[in-house]
């Protein structure tokens, strides 16, 4: 269950930004021939309906569906009692209240004999139960996968989830600047002071994560209360607000040598996020900025999106061909080894812009 409060403000994401995201949805399913679009939503996979309703569950699930034209429909098996308070975060479409969403939606998409083909975001991960339930209800229709078509809509960000984004990402960097590694000793202190920092600044979630000694392992974890933290060490913060989700990293040092290397990188790093050419290939790119940053190795790397359902997803990767192609918003992940020091890095970018920051 979510913790952070949750409100619309319509002076941050106006009516029209959803009719104009909506239009552009219509047009590119009647580009592909389709006459509806379902999509799921829930704890963990929001950001879909959320884009195109403002809406983001604090716990259960629901479906959206949008039609060729009308207003979209939201069922969702919370009850009619809280169905007021998904008006006021989410002012597009209908709301249905119902233990079974999915026959509901199939029973809307039965009664109009002008839909026969039918989108479902992330096919093969939609929940069985309720894909059984909407095509028992809509016989004859065919169910197919959208989610390249979604992926394609949100490679390009509007004004407002610019400025949303850019808001979120504020509350992390100024969330990370809680840290002080000359006195931090304890990871789950640090991680607290941190996450306390973020939901002041207005984070509607926070996700604290830590590697408490880079010299034998930089994997990052869920932080414990009695967890040391070590002469290096870093803290990754992801934050959502309204909505938007980005993330940040950073690598501390204790000693001063050390320091120095983290903000050689650090400044490296900057400079990488706010030059990402666009339609590029990722990886020759970041290899390329490597090579000017003495002493410095490239690990790995890693870029995420917001393409589907969840906040963030992989869109490329230093272990895999890039699977898609990039959109104008990423958070990048970069770890290197510099002067045989290891360090860590994330932030979030605007493709072929200036950052967010």
């Amino acid at each position: 269950m979510r913790r952070g409060l949750m409100r619309w403000d319509e002076g941050e994401l106006p009516l029209g930004v959803f009719e104009q995201r909506m239009q552009r949805l219509r047009t590119a399913m009647r580009t592909a021939g389709l006459d509806a679009l379902v999509l799921y939503t829930n704890l963990v996979r929001p950001s879909g309906v959320h884009y195109l309703t403002g809406f983001t569950p604090y716990w259960s699930e629901g479906l959206l569906l949008v039609g060729r034209d009308g207003p979209p429909v939201f069922a969702t098996a919370l009850s009619k009692r809280v169905a007021e308070w998904i008006r006021s975060v989410s002012p597009v479409g209908d709301i249905v209240n119902t233990p079974q969403p999915g026959t509901v939606l199939g029973q809307r998409i039965a009664a109009d004999p002008s839909v026969r083909r039918v989108g479902v975001l992330e096919l093969d991960a939609f929940p069985a139960g309720s894909y059984e339930e909407m095509s028992a209800a809509a016989p004859g229709r065919e169910f197919v996968d959208a989610t390249a078509l979604f992926a394609e809509l949100r490679r390009k960000t509007d004004a407002a989830e610019r400025r949303l984004l850019a808001r979120a990402d504020a509350i992390a960097v100024a969330a990370l600047q809680e840290v002080d590694a000359a006195d931090a000793a304890d990871a789950g202190a640090v991680a607290g002071a941190v996450e306390k920092r973020a939901r002041l600044e207005g984070a509607e979630e926070a996700y604290i994560a830590v590697a408490p000694d880079l010299a034998t392992e930089r994997r990052m974890i869920r932080t414990a209360p009695s967890l040391a933290l070590k002469d290096m060490f870093a803290l990754r913060v992801s934050v959502a607000y309204k909505g938007n989700w980005v993330r940040r990293t950073r690598t501390f040092a204790r000693d001063g040598g050390a320091r120095q290397d983290l903000s050689r990188a650090e400044k490296w790093f900057a400079s990488l996020i706010a030059s990402l050419p666009a339609e590029t290939a990722l990886a020759e790119q970041i290899e390329a900025e490597v090579q000017q940053l003495p002493g410095a190795r490239l690990v790995s790397f890693m870029a995420e999106g917001a393409i589907g359902s969840y906040p963030l997803q992989v869109i490329a990767a230093s272990n895999a061909p890039p699977s898609r192609r990039l959109g104008d918003f990423l958070v990048l992940t970069v770890e290197l080894v510099i002067d045989g020091r290891p360090w860590l890095g994330a932030a979030p970018a605007l493709v072929g812009n200036a950052s967010l920051t």
